[in-house]
């Protein structure tokens, strides 16, 4: 047999073998991925909420950070078990006129502006088909997290710019108020409230040109003189911490939502997602 056969017929081999094992890979990438049909439908929408999603240990613990080789499998398991993302506003349509919704709404929300949603959350969303929503600190956009820095929370972590917002709010996303700075409104006075509500409403109806109809508690602190003030500044709808699924019977100012954290396993986030 000639040299150059036997450069042919091991070459091919190699191929065959890279292939054949590509195969299998693929094979049990799928396989890892479970279906959710042996679980009773949902009584309500799930809102997710993340914070960052950031592969370096140094951006903050795993509280509040998803590395993103797990948020990707998290999507991929929405998306093989045939859920849909909605907004907060086209939940507040379906409850209040209603709008048609896909067979399995779900709301995915990012807590602060972090840029690491844009720079690894948004690309794999967009691969899967996926939009968020992003509740951003008005007085934090092009800076840091300079409020979680003060009080030493967390290291310091870049805040998306407004060319990053844009970018987002143009290819679907929603973009909703996390107040000016970051207090806990419901350790602040009313008035104190009340601004932090407006004005970061304000700053990002101006920056973006178009209604921002939605809001996020920092910290999850509110009560109900604060729900008030949030719907008498125009906003449809807002979440808290408070675990659950948001239901026809929630109150549009006080809705719940399941958390997600980094130190979850693929297990973990399922039960999570089905529990309530």
């Amino acid at each position: 047999m000639s040299l150059s056969k036997k450069i042919f017929l091991v070459s091919l081999l190699i191929i065959t073998l890279i292939l054949t094992g590509t195969g299998i890979w693929h094979q049990q990438q799928n396989r890892a991925i479970p279906s959710d049909a042996n679980y009773p439908k949902l009584g309500g929408i799930p809102i997710l909420m993340y914070h960052k999603v950031n592969p370096n240990p140094g951006t903050g613990g795993l509280g509040l950070r998803v590395p993103p080789d797990k948020f990707e499998w998290q999507m991929k398991y929405l998306k093989k078990n045939g859920y849909e993302t909605i907004s907060l506003v086209d939940v507040m349509d379906h409850f209040e006129k209603g709008k048609h919704l896909p067979d399995k709404p779900i709301v995915i929300t990012f807590d602060d502006g972090y840029l690491d949603n844009y720079q690894f959350a948004y690309p794999i969303m967009q691969k899967y088909g996926f939009t968020g929503t992003i509740f951003v600190v008005s007085k934090a956009i092009g800076n840091t997290n300079f409020f979680d820095v003060e009080k030493k929370l967390q290291p310091e972590n870049r805040i998306m710019d407004w060319n990053e917002i844009r970018e987002l709010d143009a290819a679907g996303f929603t973009i909703g108020a996390h107040t000016v700075d970051h207090p806990h409104l419901a350790e602040v006075t009313p008035e104190v409230a009340r601004y932090q509500i407006e004005e970061s409403k304000r700053a990002l109806e101006h920056g973006l040109k178009k209604p921002v109809e939605v809001f996020c508690y920092p910290y999850g602190s509110y009560n109900d003189t604060v729900a008030q003030i949030t719907k008498e500044a125009g906003y449809r709808a807002a979440v808290t911490t408070e675990l659950g699924l948001a239901k026809i019977t929630s109150d549009p100012f006080k809705l719940h939502r399941i958390r997600v954290t980094g130190h979850y396993s693929n297990e973990k986030f399922i039960e999570e997602l089905h529990k309530y």
